[in-house]
């Protein structure tokens, strides 16, 4: 009784601990971006929310912005589109599970900086009508699926192998064909964790800094590649401002995803 009581305040002691390692830094960075200085710096000695104006009427910053957003919606319909056939294959049964998945993880271990330049050497002298791909939004979306597809199939072969394997079978002894029994007999019952890959692969997409870097523009560069530079030039409270969007970003998205979570059990409750 006295070493179960002991676990328990060791555990909450660390839980507490880690929540402060996370948010401690996140709050510094918030309160900064409330600054009222011209630089960067803790504690501030005043409030204001002028520097999210300057960022909201800066068009550079806008653009980036856009830019990041855009590519997290691309690469997360790149994603799932491979994830979702790819991880149902691997969930229902195959011979080469074990290499199959190791392959498709391996992207993860390797560094951004080989990826984004292995990319960039590969593709970017392709021209698609006219185009340069090199420098597109397409490109940089395409990198990003490297990463963010291992995670959406790591999250989705779990959902899958959950799912009752009679479900095809039953909708197939009523006719319909097997394409059709799988985008409406499984992905409505794995919605859930369809729901919660998206988010991975669009969290990954919107945060990633290294192949970005190497593989955007001027005009392409996502906002995480803008605070960079803007870091390198000036250190104004508006990165913080910019770090405060993004962390909100990522924040959002996770609450999208209990969100969504809450709702279908909650469902499943009254079924």
């Amino acid at each position: 009784m006295f070493e179960e009581r002991v676990f328990r305040y060791l555990h909450r002691a660390f839980a507490g601990l880690f929540v402060l390692y996370v948010l401690v830094p996140l709050t510094i960075t918030a309160v900064m971006a409330f600054s009222d200085d011209n630089v960067i710096r803790f504690p501030i000695r005043g409030y204001s929310l002028r520097w999210f104006g300057e960022f909201l009427n800066d068009p550079q910053w806008n653009n980036a912005a856009w830019n990041s957003l855009e590519i997290a919606l691309l690469t997360t319909v790149m994603s799932m589109a491979l994830a979702l056939p790819t991880a149902y294959a691997l969930a229902i049964g195959s011979r080469n599970r074990p290499v199959l998945q190791t392959l498709l993880i391996l992207p993860l271990f390797v560094p951004g900086v080989v990826l984004g330049i292995s990319v960039a050497m590969g593709f970017g002298s392709i021209t698609i009508f006219g185009s340069e791909l090199f420098g597109s939004r397409l490109l940089v979306a395409f990198a990003h699926t490297l990463w963010a597809l291992p995670l959406a199939i790591t999250v989705l072969v779990p959902t899958f192998e959950t799912l009752d394997r009679n479900l095809m079978e039953a909708a197939g002894d009523l006719g319909a064909p097997p394409l059709f029994a799988f985008f409406n007999v499984i992905v409505p019952v794995a919605m859930t964790g369809i729901v919660s890959a998206s988010l991975f692969a669009f969290i990954t997409s919107l945060n990633e800094f290294i192949m970005a870097l190497f593989l955007t523009t001027r005009d392409t560069q996502t906002l995480p590649v803008m605070l960079w530079l803007s870091l390198r030039s000036s250190a104004s409270p508006q990165i913080a401002v910019a770090s405060f969007v993004l962390a909100g970003s990522v924040f959002t998205a996770v609450s999208i995803a209990y969100a969504w979570y809450a709702v279908s059990r909650r469902g499943q409750g009254n079924v």
